[in-house]
């Protein structure tokens, strides 16, 4: 486990990806809804698995760093406040 501390930049790089692959991971599971072909269908779903391990694998690597802790909210809640005003400092 490489608790390398990340710079404020890759820190909101990181965390943009993470929010974006969230954001592809729904928008391919409406679309295997409304996919009209079996194609189709199954290309969008090799796409949600691959979106569902890049998410998981960008959590990981954050998770690793102390960013999030999805499993203690207060403490997370703190973080995000410390994040914040971090922001706001630059």
């Amino acid at each position: 486990m490489n608790k390398k501390q990340l710079s404020f930049i890759d820190h909101v790089i990181a965390t943009d990806m993470l929010f974006e692959t969230k954001a592809a991971i729904k928008d391919f599971a409406a679309a295997i809804t409304e996919a009209s072909s079996p194609e189709i269908h199954t290309f969008y779903h090799k796409e949600l698995q691959k979106a569902i391990t890049q998410h998981e694998q960008i959590y990981g690597f954050l998770q690793n760093r102390g960013i999030y802790d999805a499993y203690n909210i207060p403490q997370q809640l703190q973080k995000d406040i410390s994040y914040a005003a971090e922001a706001l400092q630059q």
